[in-house]
């Protein structure tokens, strides 16, 4: 007995030793080995940052279509092509039917959009019913301005790109030696609506015809729609045969401006377009077309916004801009003497030197 503890003593012993022999692993180490996946995951939060780049929210609401030929599909494509330049996706929320327009601002709004870009003076109820209620929101309205802290409005100085063309239709309006001319003196004016915006349209017309020729008479009528080839076709019918106009100036929409030039071809008198260039449409009876670039003051718009310049305020773009322009009448050619279109080169620097000022009108 006394031999078998003895031999149990001794195994204990040796037990013990071995174990205390044993390597252990010790703490450093333990915090060595977990280092390597935090460098991982680093790595990892580096490439989720550049991932998640932020893509700026910016969407488009046009009182209209923005395939529609003129002033719409200018907005339109200033739109798209800062969309292109500046990485954002297009979000184009149309119709043509104004009660759905304040709705499809209040959409743009609640989806997150940044900016929201209203085109259109009929836009105005809009845009100040909804920017309110969304004041981290900004807001562009081209062509008006609601007074509100977190919108921007647009003011294309109209006035001074159909000053330019009252100066062509006051010395046309004058020649009886050209065909269609009578010895009245008198130029039709179309508007689309009775609103601010035309009105800046009718006032430039006004005051370069009475910079001419006071004795110019300018004829108004109004269609009271954008979108009423019929109704603009007839009233320049009426202002030619009753009232004696020889030339005349349409600024309808592109639909009202294609039933005014309906009228002008059908009396062989002569037109003056706006927005865009009527001249090759309709060539032989367009005089000159008044051009707007919208799409110049969008992109630069959006431009300013993502440059973090956006302010609250009116925007004016005017000839001096670029925004505001004539055709050169390289397409009625020869019937517009080179007297009148010298006349109109020194009348547009005389506008950008700050020679002339084209009066604004309140309304």
């Amino acid at each position: 007995m006394k031999k078998l503890t003895f031999v149990f003593g001794i195994l204990l012993i040796l037990s013990m030793v071995l174990s205390a022999c044993t390597p252990k692993q010790t703490a450093t180490e333990a915090v060595v080995e977990e280092s390597q996946p935090t460098e991982v995951a680093e790595e990892a939060t580096e490439v989720i940052e550049e991932t998640e780049a932020h893509v700026p929210a910016i969407a488009l609401v046009p009182a209209g279509q923005v395939s529609t030929e003129g002033f719409m599909m200018l907005a339109g494509n200033g739109y798209k092509k800062a969309a292109e330049d500046f990485g954002f996706p297009p979000v184009i929320l149309e119709s043509m039917v104004a009660e759905e327009w304040e709705r499809n601002v209040r959409t743009a709004s609640q989806d997150g959009a940044e900016l929201v870009i209203g085109i259109g003076s009929t836009m105005e109820d809009a845009v100040k019913n909804v920017a309110p209620e969304f004041p981290d929101t900004k807001y562009v309205l081209v062509d008006s301005y609601t007074g509100e802290p977190n919108v921007m409005g647009l003011i294309s100085q109209e006035q001074e790109g159909t000053f330019l063309a009252g100066i062509v239709a006051a010395y046309m309006t004058s020649m009886t030696d050209v065909k269609g001319i009578n010895a009245e003196k008198v130029i039709g004016f179309v508007g689309g609506m009775d609103v601010p915006v035309i009105h800046r349209f009718l006032s430039g017309l006004q005051q370069g015809a009475a910079y001419v020729d006071p004795d110019v008479k300018v004829e108004v009528a109004y269609v009271g729609s954008f979108a009423d080839p019929a109704k603009a076709k007839e009233l320049a019918l009426q202002l030619i045969e009753n009232q004696k106009a020889d030339i005349v100036f349409s600024v309808a929409g592109s639909y009202g401006d294609a039933g005014v030039f309906e009228a002008v071809m059908e009396k062989e008198v002569y037109g003056i377009g706006s927005d865009i260039n009527w001249d090759e449409v309709h060539p032989g009876y367009i005089l000159t077309s008044v051009l707007k670039h919208t799409d110049v003051a969008v992109y630069d718009a959006i431009e300013r916004y993502l440059n973090g310049q956006f302010e609250a305020g009116e925007v004016k773009y005017g000839v001096a801009s670029g925004v505001m322009d004539l055709t050169d009448m390289s397409v009625i050619g020869d019937l517009v003497p080179q007297e009148v279109k010298d006349a109109v080169l020194q009348a547009k620097q005389d506008i950008k030197d700050g020679k002339i000022v084209v009066e604004r009108p309140t309304q």
